[in-house]
């Protein structure tokens, strides 16, 4: 015996003396004192080592005065002795108020459970055989699809704790369940035996199949014993396995061994097959310039609610979705698009686009290697771009400048730094561009005073020109000769800070080595002024 809750033992049972009325002596010896917990519930399990027939279970002091104590059973019990105080709510409840019973679980048994949800400090259970005055048994005379008949015998009357006769040995009964009979001989001893009534109802139709296909689908009906099936259309009818080659509720109706007949409808779909179609096109079309862009588009019909595209590069995949963008494109390359339809009955389900064969003609590449600088030594200088290709015309922009804007090799003249483009064309029309500057370099420009003062006006040393000699170097002094700045080149102008700290108003000293052969060093002052 085991439970949810720790259980002790009373060397007698409790108030044994009511009890002696019993028509069977009782050991009075130790025996489990339980205790009902609260909350969860208290919960007694009792196994028994073998299955035994018509356990008994005696209970001593269930409950007390004033308070009510309701035990559960997993079993149906009948009462063999009231010892008083308890009520006896159902074939599986009793309930104590101080009370005493000695109750009987009929048939055979491995197992009971005893459960309570209302808490109990004290109740004495003890367990027993009750052999049985005469024998009793219990045979199946009739069954039919709603009820099961069936009849005791043995005894002169018995009592049934259900069905339709409940007081004659042949009863029938309509619902499953275990049921007990108490049956009396002729020298009036009663014995209770119990059956388990298994009533045939109506079964539960099964259907398996894919119900939606293409042409035609086939589903199957399942029943336990059945004996007959009958579709309302379909190619069988009078088989569990039908075909159907149009759309529509179905019915079956099916009968087992007992009679009792099931009706199941389906929904079946039966799809007609249709035929898939994809073509692309491509944007720009013909013949193209080697890297320009090329978009292919699909159209598609009998594709379904999402269909798949895939986009294939010489039958390597490459992208997916409606459109795909080539931007390295070369003579030859086979451009397709595969389908894969989610319409059902697609057929086929996938396939490939028309092809498009790319057509690309090579454009002309320009080098541009030399920097051209007109320094003051002269006063022009050649453009002499690298060009390769079947050119068909050169144009330069602008064409101020310059001797003649159509040919590759022009002479630049220009007053200022300008920066000239070179657009070529080939004979299939393939376009190509360079940028080239020509650098005119003046003479520097330098301030001999700025205001650092944060107003937005004259902050920093601003050195005109300054910003066509790169490799220039500037150094300022203070008037003790220490360094205080020093830059290559003049990205970002000089504004009087030093260490972090502003310098002084005052004059400095600067030496500029533009590191030009026609320019030479500058060297000055500079003023500060705050």
């Amino acid at each position: 015996m085991s439970s949810n809750f720790d259980f002790s033992s009373t060397p007698t049972i409790y108030n044994y003396w009511l009890f002696s009325y019993y028509p069977t002596p009782i050991p009075n010896e130790t025996v489990p004192k339980t205790t009902w917990s609260a909350g969860n519930g208290g919960s007694t399990n009792m196994t028994f080592s073998q299955p035994v027939t018509n356990p008994v279970l005696l209970i001593a002091s269930l409950g007390q005065t004033g308070q009510r104590v309701t035990l559960g059973f997993s079993l149906p019990y009948v009462v063999l002795y009231d010892g008083g105080a308890m009520s006896y709510d159902n074939s599986t409840s009793i309930t104590g108020e101080e009370g005493y019973a000695i109750i009987m679980f009929p048939g055979n048994s491995k197992n009971v459970v005893i459960t309570s949800t209302t808490p109990e400090d004290y109740t004495n259970i003890t367990w027993g055989l009750s052999l049985p005055a005469f024998p009793v048994n219990i045979t199946e005379t009739a069954s039919s699809c709603g009820s099961t008949t069936v009849t005791a015998s043995g005894g002169t009357s018995y009592i049934w704790n259900g069905g339709d006769n409940r007081y004659s040995a042949t009863n029938t009964f309509h619902t499953n369940g275990q049921y007990i009979v108490t049956a009396k001989n002729a020298d009036g001893c009663s014995v209770s035996v119990s059956k388990q009534i298994d009533v045939h109802v109506s079964p539960t139709v099964t259907v398996k199949g894919n119900l939606t296909g293409c042409g035609s689908v086939t589903a199957t009906a399942s029943v336990d014993n059945a004996v007959s099936y009958q579709w309302n259309g379909g190619n069988t009818p009078n088989s569990a396995s039908n075909t159907f080659r149009a759309s529509g509720r179905y019915t079956v109706i099916v009968t087992d061994m007992y009679q009792c007949q099931a009706t199941r409808w389906i929904d079946v779909i039966v799809n007609k097959p249709v035929v898939p179609v994809i073509n692309i096109t491509a944007s720009p079309s013909g013949q193209i310039c080697s890297g320009i862009p090329v978009t292919y588009s699909a159209s598609i019909s009998n594709g379904g609610d999402s269909p798949e595209l895939s986009w294939l590069k010489n039958g390597t995949p490459v992208g997916a979705g409606k459109t795909y963008t080539a931007t390295d494109l070369a003579s030859g390359d086979k451009i397709e698009c595969a389908l894969a339809s989610h319409i059902p009955c697609a057929v086929p389900a996938r396939l490939i686009s028309n092809s498009i064969i790319a057509d690309v003609n090579a454009t002309p590449t320009i080098t541009i290697s030399q920097r051209f600088v007109i320094d003051g030594r002269s006063s022009s200088v050649q453009l002499n771009p690298v060009v390769n290709g079947n050119i068909a015309s050169y144009l330069w922009t602008p064409a101020e400048g310059l001797s003649n804007p159509n040919i590759p090799d022009p002479i630049a003249s220009p007053r200022f730094t300008t920066d000239y483009t070179l657009t070529v064309v080939s004979a299939a029309g393939c376009q190509a561009t360079a940028p080239v500057r020509v650098l005119v370099l003046k003479d520097i420009m330098i301030p001999n005073t700025f205001t650092p003062n944060g107003d937005g006006v004259n902050d920093t040393w601003e050195i005109t020109n300054l910003a066509d000699f790169p490799k220039a170097t500037i150094d300022i002094y203070n008037r003790y000769g220490a360094s205080i700045y020093h830059s290559i080149g003049y990205v970002r102008p000089w504004n009087g800070i030093y260490n972090g700290k502003e310098l002084p108003a005052g004059t400095y000293y600067y030496l500029i080595n533009l590191k030009d052969q026609v320019h030479g060093a500058k060297s000055g002052w500079v003023t500060i002024l705050r």
